[in-house]
């Protein structure tokens, strides 16, 4: 015999009330639901820490790639999923960093990818830049074009450059890293350390002792312990300690990246972009909320 809706929703209801918890106290229950949340909490806060984190673009560095206005979900998986570093209250930076555990990357950024990362200047601000150097590589700019290891990197089809406006070679641009290194448009020859690379650091130019300085404090070292600087047969030498990256921006005269603050350790690389999940036009009033939104940007992937 069929069962009428009423008499379903009357078997639901004794269902649900007999697998109903039941408290001795108000007290009971009031920790029970304080249990509960904090659990969610927590695995929300761990997916965010290492798997999934949601970003919005603030600046025009990566114009056209990812525009100002665009908000995007990052995979923090592949290059290595870690667990929380910082604790403290979200939207501020009120808190204190903590041990974390890096767990095995599936892989590892690679020349023309786009990468999420820390700032190194800042770690509170994240910064998403295109991979133009790897460990291992030597990158140098001729004139706007891009060489890594002497080969012309092919400038992206969403990237804004203008290279009609370009820098001389004679210009030494003054906040160039290291000093004396060129400009942004004629960058001299850099080699991006990799894990275990051993430097030599005797007879070395001033702009090559800032470059190696920077690696050093990166790697975590300073003056206590000497910088991590180690003598054999009475030659001073350095060996870094993790890889290294050179990032720069899509919108070639408008970013601030690896020629003006230098590399980007792989401790700071937090992910690679997933999706474009909204994205608005800041110039345009909340009231025309139809032509705010960019609609044919939405759940694009980023490349």
């Amino acid at each position: 015999m069929r069962m009428t809706y009423k008499e379903w929703r009357q078997k639901h209801k004794e269902k649900k009330k007999k697998n109903k918890k039941v408290f001795a106290s108000r007290k009971e229950h009031v920790l029970y639901e304080i249990k509960s949340w904090a659990i969610v909490i927590l695995a929300v806060f761990f997916i965010r820490a290492g798997i999934i984190e949601a970003y919005q673009i603030p600046t025009g560095s990566m114009e056209k790639t990812i525009n100002v206005g665009d908000f995007l979900l990052g995979n923090k998986f592949s290059y290595g999923a870690r667990t929380p570093d910082w604790i403290g209250i979200p939207f501020t930076r009120i808190g204190f960093d903590i041990p974390y555990y890096r767990f095995p990357p599936l892989t590892l950024p690679k020349v023309g990818d786009i990468v999420i990362f820390k700032f190194p200047l800042d770690p509170r601000t994240n910064y998403v830049k295109r991979c133009l150097g790897a460990p291992g590589d030597t990158v140098e700019i001729l004139n706007k074009k891009v060489y890594v290891n002497g080969v012309r990197f092919e400038d992206p089809q969403t990237a804004i450059i203008n290279y009609s406006n370009i820098f001389p070679a004679t210009y030494q641009e003054p906040q160039i890293f290291p000093s004396g290194n060129g400009n942004r448009d004629q960058y001299n020859p850099i080699y991006v350390p990799k894990e275990n690379d051993v430097l030599i650091l005797s007879g070395l130019s001033p702009k090559e002792v800032e470059f190696i300085h920077h690696i050093m404090i990166l790697d975590g070292h300073s003056k206590e312990d000497n910088f991590g600087i180690y003598y054999e047969q009475g030659v001073p030498k350095y060996k870094v300690k993790q890889n290294y990256y050179f990032m720069m921006g899509d919108n070639r005269d408008n970013s601030f990246d690896s020629r003006y603050w230098g590399l980007v350790p792989y401790k700071y690389v937090m992910g690679k972009p997933l999706i474009l999940y909204f994205s608005w036009d800041k110039t345009v009033p909340w009231s025309q909320f139809y032509k705010k939104v960019r609609w044919n940007r939405l759940f694009h992937t980023v490349s």
